[in-house]
């Protein structure tokens, strides 16, 4: 009899060692599940931004102005090689100018995503793109809130596009 009973109580233990480990599994993906995921349109976020238009304004025209600088410098160059260079430091100077408007826009809008996420509640934003299925779409509410923070209403074309 003693047998049989440390038998059965082999098999206990075992099946209690199964039951801890499913119980583990399903509180595990129960937690992971519990994270709500958000996702973004990052790249209308970006092109709806209040200051976008006013920002590649300024873009074109710092463009504008360094390429006659540029060209009036150049004029006074003999050798392909000092023009080289003189278009090499023209174009980095484009560059920085470019990427500070881009980051000036970037951080805005992530400050902005962060802000959104907190008030619904939701524990991960992630890009659009990388969505297969689930999560909850907070582009509009981003949009509304970018506008808010400049103290004016979202334009109705923008409205127009978020409702497609």
């Amino acid at each position: 009899m003693t047998v049989k009973s440390k038998g059965v109580s082999c098999l206990k233990r075992k099946t209690l060692g199964i039951v801890l480990v499913l119980t583990l599994i399903l509180a595990s993906s129960a937690v992971v599940s519990a994270a709500t995921i958000g996702y973004v349109d990052f790249e209308f976020l970006f092109y709806s931004h209040p200051e976008y238009e006013a920002k590649n304004r300024e873009l074109q025209e710092s463009a504008e102005r360094l390429y006659n600088q540029a060209q009036a410098e150049a004029e006074k160059l003999e050798t392909q090689e000092e023009i080289d260079q003189l278009a090499a430091l023209y174009e980095a100077q484009f560059e920085e100018i470019e990427n500070n408007v881009r980051v000036t826009l970037v951080s805005f809008i992530l400050n902005v995503i962060e802000q959104v996420a907190k008030e619904l509640g939701i524990d991960v934003v992630l890009p659009e793109s990388s969505i297969i299925y689930g999560g909850t779409n907070i582009t509009a509410p981003v949009v509304e809130a970018m506008y808010k923070a400049y103290g004016i209403s979202v334009p109705s074309t923008i409205r127009d596009l978020l409702q497609q």
